[in-house]
């Protein structure tokens, strides 16, 4: 296994304090371009990504994003899933490939975004009615995840860290089957 790619995994973190430097549209696009390698259910495509690096919308976006409180992003990725492009293989809007579909795509962009020495982070907790309303977005599509993009600030020195727990892979894993359960009597 490529330790550099291992290691990159281990350093990725989730970032939340930026500077106020742009994140090129190169860039953003270096990013964006690695959510299609992401494997997807069948090699279905139903993703659709909404690019924003205008402040203003991006400030109007927190509004409605409890989850964006921690900081402002210089851009953002909104992730959604095109239920018209599913609608032929999926009745109802639960279908859960994809989302993990979503999840894979952003996973990709977080690597690549730390690849890039941008910081990120994903967001779940926002009004996916307001967002729809604020960017104009179509009813076919559904704003599920977005990735918030930036260049890292520096931590301030008055954030008090809290005591890293390391676990252990082994309190995740169960090798094998589990154990029969003995018969009560």
């Amino acid at each position: 296994m490529n330790n550099a790619f291992v290691e990159m995994i281990r350093s990725r973190r989730v970032v939340r304090n930026y500077t106020d430097e742009t994140v090129s549209e190169t860039v953003l696009w270096k990013i964006l371009d690695t959510a299609r390698w992401a494997p997807a259910a069948r090699n279905r495509r139903y993703n659709r990504y909404i690019c924003l690096n205008d402040k203003e919308t991006i400030r109007k976006i927190q509004m409605v994003s409890p989850g964006m409180g921690a900081g402002l992003p210089n851009a953002l990725i909104v992730v959604c899933i095109d239920w018209d492009l599913a609608a032929y293989e999926v009745m109802d809007r639960t279908y859960q490939t994809s989302y993990i579909d979503v999840g894979t795509a952003v996973e990709n962009m977080l690597l690549a975004a730390h690849a890039q020495g941008v910081g990120a982070w994903p967001m779940t907790s926002f009004s996916p009615d307001a967002v729809r309303i604020l960017l104009n977005i179509p009813d076919n599509l559904a704003p599920i995840m977005f990735v918030g993009l930036g260049c890292p600030a520096n931590i301030p020195k008055s954030t008090v860290k809290k005591p890293k727990i390391r676990v252990r892979i082994e309190d995740f894993v169960q090798w094998g089957s589990f154990p029969q359960k003995a018969d009560i009597e």
